[in-house]
């Protein structure tokens, strides 16, 4: 059950969602900013309203319909977006600060992940809502 809103359509279009190599990098940056350009000053705000709460993830990837990278599986485009929202985005050897929403991932108690197949390549991208989760 959905709880309060704490950071509502977070869109990042006209990429393809990388799951490794190369691209991971760049992804990570391209994501990080369209939060930190949506959000602006209100970021800390966002930061503490999610704090110690138990939260739901809810994420959707656009992919081109009939494309070599529609076929991804959901887990391995996951975790660009949450290495985002954490407090570091590894690569490998090299680290670089995340958003530092979600501190620890023992407070998220639900992620629903979804594939919508898009007609282009400018469509391709990831939208993203984080919400309070309600036990009731």
């Amino acid at each position: 059950m959905k709880g309060d809103i704490l950071l509502q359509n977070i869109q990042v279009r006209e990429f393809v969602p990388a799951t490794a190599g190369k691209n991971v990098k760049e992804d990570k940056k391209k994501i990080k900013e369209a939060i930190e350009t949506k959000l602006g000053k209100n970021i800390d705000n966002v930061k503490k309203r999610c704090d110690g709460k138990p939260l739901w993830v809810n994420v959707t990837f656009y992919l081109q319909k009939d494309s070599a990278h529609a076929k991804k599986d959901l887990d391995s485009l996951s975790n660009v977006l949450l290495a985002v929202l954490s407090s570091e985005m590894s690569s490998g050897k090299e680290s670089e600060k995340g958003i530092d929403i979600i501190k620890d991932d023992s407070v998220v108690y639900k992620i629903v992940f979804e594939k919508k197949m898009v007609e282009s390549e400018k469509e391709e991208g990831l939208a993203f809502s984080i919400y309070e989760w309600s036990y009731s």
